[in-house]
């Protein structure tokens, strides 16, 4: 008898403790942030949206869509809910197709389409792998993406743990998803195609031409942080912006003295992030580098082949430095470099960098970005909120 009474009060007590712990769970659960729940959701019924295309032409190409959650095959991932992306011209270029021969193969997925554009973000990490031990779920971060994975315009994406940073506390996710490409790209041409890395930076005389652009403000903030005399040029109306992001001297190419102006000085890098073009470079311009951002390399290699794209890239390099007479010209890209993303960081934590904001776009309204950015005449980065 007592034997029996013990078994059944045993069980109502297990019964009871499993209620309770249900009960705690669901407390729990309801105490989450609203965006935590949404991520739960997310998950639990593996579904995100996110804006691709089925093959390469115009805006008509881009479709709002519903995918898979990224999963995270690398111990070295993190899984991204993101806040906000940017639109970089690269997005619009690679839309129409620049560039897929050569990014084929270097491609992380097997399949090229469906294709997701973006380059870089903020977000909130909701998942990481095993050998992610600087970052813990909940952290707010930033980054970039690639050229070689699928981009940004989704709402769940992964990022390998070099190419992200602890968002900046003092800048909000569309501000902090502004700066990374662009200064990226900026970061590239100057230090690693330009040698900065290896010059003492003190009274360097740089001209950005397209200063007010996306790469273009940025390329200005970097240079006056490292002490450099900066130059730049830019149209009528933006030149009291560009003045006001530090550049030393502004030229307005809209003043008919422009090209005579700018030939009044010797610089040791023009970098050109107007696609102003070698080609149209004055003989009587004093320079030592002169850096583009719109190398023809892809062009070729998708009009001719891999390996007939490459001899034409390389024997236009060859006969343009040829023909200037000691003076170099080099191609300028964007490099996925950890130790450069560190280093521009470092520069935003400061605020020596700060973002330019041309524009800012919902997520629902991303072909209207892409528009925005391909009428030009930017001033500064344009972003979307997710």
């Amino acid at each position: 008898m007592n034997s029996s009474f013990k078994r059944i009060n045993l069980t109502t007590t297990k019964y009871n403790l499993t209620a309770v712990k249900m009960l705690k769970n669901t407390i729990n659960f309801l105490k989450l942030p609203k965006r935590a729940i949404t991520t739960a959701k997310l998950k639990e019924n593996n579904k995100i949206k996110q804006w691709a295309i089925h093959s390469y032409g115009d805006l008509e190409e881009l479709q709002l869509m519903s995918s898979r959650v990224p999963i995270i095959d690398s111990p070295n991932d993190v899984q991204i809910e993101v806040k906000a992306a940017s639109v970089n011209p690269i997005d619009l270029m690679m839309m129409k197709g620049y560039g897929k021969t050569l990014i084929s193969l270097i491609r992380k997925e097997n399949i090229e389409f469906p294709l997701t554009f973006g380059r870089d973000f903020s977000g909130t990490i909701v998942s990481k792998g095993h050998n992610v031990d600087t970052f813990k779920i909940g952290d707010e971060v930033y980054g970039f993406i690639p050229l070689n994975k699928q981009g940004s315009f989704k709402e769940i994406i992964t990022a390998d743990k070099y190419h992200i940073q602890k968002k900046p506390y003092n800048l909000s996710h569309l501000e902090s998803s502004s700066i990374v490409y662009a200064a990226m790209t900026a970061y590239s041409a100057l230090y690693l195609f330009g040698n900065m890395c290896m010059k003492n930076t003190n009274n360097f005389r740089v001209l950005v031409l397209g200063g007010s652009g996306g790469v273009g403000t940025l390329a200005v903030q970097l240079l006056k942080s490292q002490n450099c005399t900066v130059y730049s040029s830019c149209s009528t109306n933006a030149v009291d912006m560009v003045k006001n992001l530090g550049a030393d001297v502004v030229f307005d190419y809209n003043d008919p003295d422009y090209l005579k102006n700018v030939s009044c000085e010797k610089y040791h890098i023009i970098l050109d992030c107007a696609k102003f073009g070698v080609e149209n470079v004055p003989s009587d311009w004093s320079y030592d580098q002169f850096i583009t951002l719109n190398s023809p390399l892809l062009v070729n290699t998708d009009k001719s082949g891999l390996l007939c794209g490459f001899a034409e890239s390389a024997k236009s390099l060859f006969e343009t430095n040829l023909s200037k007479g000691g003076k170099q010209w080099k191609w300028g890209f964007f490099v996925p470099s950890s130790d450069g993303f560190r280093f521009i960081n470092n520069l935003i934590q400061k605020g020596q960098i700060k973002p330019v904001i041309h524009k800012e776009f919902k997520f629902e309204n991303l072909p209207e970005a892409f528009k925005c950015v391909e009428e030009g005449h930017l001033r500064g980065k344009v972003v979307v909120s997710i």
